[in-house]
């Protein structure tokens, strides 16, 4: 008994508490605690969706749904682990531990800090595996407890503390335990993906492959280093990676993923490429991959395109829509493919169809969403303006039928309109009736009634997506352009505004009924008189110069666009946007080869206008680049000036340096910042009602600028607080009308900004030149950009845009942890920070970053 009591002492270190305290730590806590941990990872492994539109990352965490799943698991082992810990540990006097005194405590810490990681505790499992890796370091467990403690850094975003620990272990060298040696490898890949040096990580994971043993593991390597082939161009080598990741059996969603990418390489043999498609075929059966049968379309798709067919392409796509039950990234990408075939052969207006359901079904997250949007808004305008130029050709094709002709014309199709409404009327009435005598039927074939069918309700909403578009249920709906639409063209904005002056529009009541059967709402919008004809010149004049640039600088289609232009210049010759167009055909006929016309546009130019700065760029491009440079820098002279004499309060000034401005510099990149402080100067002056015009005008003139999200918000803002008495309120002070209250909200965009004290604007080019070197160097895969924007007395640089507060943080961490990229600057004159594009509106709006920056450092940091 003596001997067992003295046994169980925890500070006396001897063989026989040793092996007691051992022996305990390992089969009462560790084993239990670990088969509860494997149990965890188990079924995380069985439960984790990847993302595969991206980049699979090196490790599996589970994100905040799964991690519910094995939190009982984790935490089972982190009770288990801590309870060793505490009761087996062998200690001095002094409570201090004596290392590896009991072998399985270490083990005990390595299972506490791991079971911490998986349940998002990332700042607990920090503290384990620093400690460890100080209390072991005379042994080699502390290479495993390093290891651990990057994965930590790096899952927290502390990839500054991560490459610390990262560099550590890769100078250690030999010295690292065989085993750990894959780690080292795989831990370094995970810290080279978190900061964007992709090559880098498909290098450290060839070197993890050549001596990891697990196959599950390698298989992910091989995948990633697959899709890493892939976004760099080497298909070859993305085929024979997904081909050693399907050999190593990996985990069911692995593997269909390899096996679709695989496919859509297309780069076997004639023989394996049939039997990969005879495949592909098989698992459309009604089998396992019953919910993936869209990406199996899509692949065939993909494949079919390969092969040259575009027919079959089209049918397996439109196959691939329609069968979508639950992925819905795989709908907006199987509805991208559809766009960019309409796209590529010129049907914009169907691309434009599919492109508005892409962007609905696709993900904020989603990487390169940013251009398929701008793609679709670009198509947008392009639409938008094609259809003014139809609408106006027909109401203009009206007018030649003069006055009388015009009216005889309108009353015959308000005439052909009353009788489709009476029909359309006949026809509810006896579908009613129909409906009600045969009500009992609704529930045949066992309650599968179509309308009582979801499953056939989402099939025909697809067929008819599919054939129609998204149409409104309308007369004629099935006519995609229709003549007789000329005058229901002409009438769309006084019906609408009738409409909702009587309120009755949603109604549908007999004053809508009369506004659509009233010749005038008609005849008002066709040209008959002078000015209107005028009108509607000036209309298409912008529409087909809205075209024509469309086409060259967004869908560059040159074709189109050299069409568009002459065809303008053919209508309107003396048109207002003449030089510039001359120019522009200049360029794309010189781009083409066809000098002919090239020469004809050029010597136009030469010749009539030898004055203009077209002419100057034809003739001497490199002086008109040197003119530009000192114009750029007068331009900045005088914004500089114009903010002294806004934060002066002198408004008149600045109201005249603004007119100076649009008149010296009319095109210049510095007039939306004119324009935002001419709003302030009009505000202080002039009134709320002056100001919220001003921004309207900011809003509208400069709509891809940043400075118009700061101007909406503060319109919103506007509009929500003062009623219309306000305007006849004295002058308010226009700075401070918004409260500052900043959100730590997620958002899908966020920044890196340098905030620079005005004192230092002589270093912001050196500073500007070493951001953009490290994006070029190191974030290449991010295609940031940066601009500079003035803040009151300081000067920002804003590097954009990250999709995720992790990759702004990221970021952050890295420029921190290298002092050198803001070197330039002195210690207290700058501060650097990541921020939403929410919290950047409104600190733009309140023109001082000293509250966000203490919010920054206080919730963020």
């Amino acid at each position: 008994m003596v001997l067992g009591i003295s046994s169980c002492t925890t500070t006396k270190n001897t063989w026989l508490t040793r092996t007691f305290h051992n022996t305990c730590a390992h089969y009462n806590g560790y084993f239990w605690g670990k088969l509860a941990y494997d149990d965890g990872i188990k079924t995380l492994n069985q439960n984790h969706k990847e993302d595969y539109t991206d980049i699979i990352p090196v490790y599996v965490y589970p994100d905040p749904s799964e991690a519910a799943s094995i939190y009982p698991d984790m935490s089972r082992a982190v009770r288990k682990a801590d309870t060793m810990i505490q009761k087996h540990t062998i200690t001095t006097k002094n409570k201090r531990e004596i290392p590896d005194a009991v072998h399985y405590i270490k083990y005990c810490y390595l299972l506490l800090g791991q079971a911490h990681l998986y349940k998002n505790d990332l700042l607990e499992a920090s503290d384990v595996f620093e400690y460890a890796s100080k209390e072991y370091k005379k042994t080699d467990f502390k290479y495993e407890a390093l290891v651990w403690q990057a994965r930590t850094y790096n899952q927290l975003g502390s990839v500054s503390k991560s490459e610390e620990v990262v560099d550590l272990l890769r100078s250690s060298g030999k010295k690292i335990p065989k085993k750990l040696v894959p780690e080292v490898f795989a831990v370094t890949a995970d810290w080279n993906m978190r900061i964007g040096q992709y090559p880098e990580v498909a290098a450290q994971l060839e070197k993890a492959l050549k001596v990891e043993k697990d196959k599950k593991t390698k298989a992910r390597y091989y995948f990633i280093i697959g899709q890493l082939s892939e976004r760099s161009g080497n298909n070859k080598k993305a085929y024979y990676s997904y081909t050693q990741c399907l050999a190593m059996h990996p985990y069911d969603d692995l593997d269909f993923e390899a096996r679709i990418r695989r496919a859509i390489l297309h780069l076997g043999g004639d023989k394996e490429n049939e039997k990969i498609k005879e495949n592909l075929m098989k698992m459309l059966r009604p089998t396992k991959y019953a919910d993936d049968r869209d990406q199996i379309y899509y692949a065939l798709a993909e494949i079919a395109l390969k092969e040259g067919s575009e027919p079959l392409a089209f049918t397996d796509l439109n196959k691939s829509v329609k069968v979508s039950t639950t992925n819905k990234v795989q709908k907006a990408i199987s509805y991208l493919a559809l766009g960019n075939l309409a796209f590529d052969h010129e049907d914009y207006r169907i691309a434009k169809i599919y492109f508005d359901s892409t962007v609905t079904a696709l993900p904020k997250t989603y990487r390169g969403r940013d251009s398929i949007v701008e793609k679709k808004n670009n198509l947008d305008k392009l639409i938008r303006d094609l259809a003014v130029i139809d609408q106006q050709d027909s109401l203009r094709k009206i007018a030649k039928r003069g006055q009388k002709g015009a009216e005889k014309y309108v009353d015959s199709l308000i005439e052909v309109q009353k009788r489709s409404d009476e029909q359309k009327k006949e026809q509810e009435r006896i579908a009613a009736e129909n409906a009600q005598n045969n009500a009992p039927v609704a529930g045949v074939a066992n309650g599968k009634w179509y309308f009582y069918n979801p499953s056939l309700i989402s099939q025909g909403a697809n067929e008819f997506t599919q054939r129609w578009g998204n149409r409104q249920l309308e007369d004629n709906w099935r006519r995609s352009h229709k003549l007789a639409d000329a005058t229901q063209i002409a009438a769309n904005n006084a019906v609408s505004n009738d409409s909702a002056k009587t309120g009755n529009a949603a109604a549908g009541g007999k004053d809508a009924n009369q506004s659509k059967y009233n010749r005038n709402n008609y005849m008002k919008n066709i040209p008959l008189t002078d000015a209107q004809m005028k009108a509607s010149d000036d209309t298409l004049i912008e529409a087909y110069n809205n075209v024509g640039y469309i086409y060259k600088e967004y869908i560059k289609n040159n074709n189109r666009a050299e069409s568009d232009y002459e065809e303008m210049l053919s209508r309107y010759p003396d048109n207002k946007y003449k030089l510039l167009i001359y120019y522009n055909l200049y360029l794309m006929y010189t781009q083409s080869g066809n000098t002919a016309k090239a020469d004809y546009y050029k010597n136009i130019l030469l010749t009539k206008y030898p004055n203009t700065e077209y002419a100057l760029l034809i003739n001497d491009p490199e002086k008109y680049r040197q003119q530009q440079e000192a114009s750029r820098q007068q331009i900045l002279s005088l914004y500089t000036a114009t903010l002294t004499s806004y934060q002066a309060a002198n408004y008149a000034e600045v109201l005249n340096d603004c007119k100076q401005a649009d008149s010296l510099y009319p095109r210049n990149a510095e007039m939306p910042k004119f324009a935002f402080l001419e709003a302030g100067a009009i505000g202080h002056s002039e009134g709320i009602e002056a100001y919220k015009n001003a921004l309207e005008k900011v809003i509208i003139e400069y709509p891809k600028d940043t400075l118009k999200q700061v101007a909406q918000s503060i319109l919103d803002y506007l509009n929500k607080e003062y009623k219309k008495g306000a305007a006849a309120q004295a002058k308010p002070k226009v700075d401070t009308i918004a409260p500052v209250v900043y959100s730590n909200d997620a958002d899908s965009t966020y920044f890196y900004v340098v905030v620079i004290d005005n004192k230092q604007s002589a270093q912001v080019n050196a500073v500007r030149n070493s951001i953009s070197d490290m994006n070029s160097k190191i974030y290449t895969e991010n295609h940031l950009t940066m601009e500079d924007i003035f803040l009151n007395d300081k000067q920002m640089l804003v590097v954009h845009k990250f999709s995720s507060a992790a990759r702004a943080k990221d970021y952050f961490n890295y420029v921190v942890s290298n002092p050198d990229l803001l070197k330039a600057l002195p210690a207290n004159s700058y501060e650097g920070f990541y921020i939403s594009n929410k919290n950047f509106r409104i600190l733009y709006k309140h023109g001082k970053s000293d509250e966000y920056v203490e919010f920054f450092n206080n919730k963020l940091r």
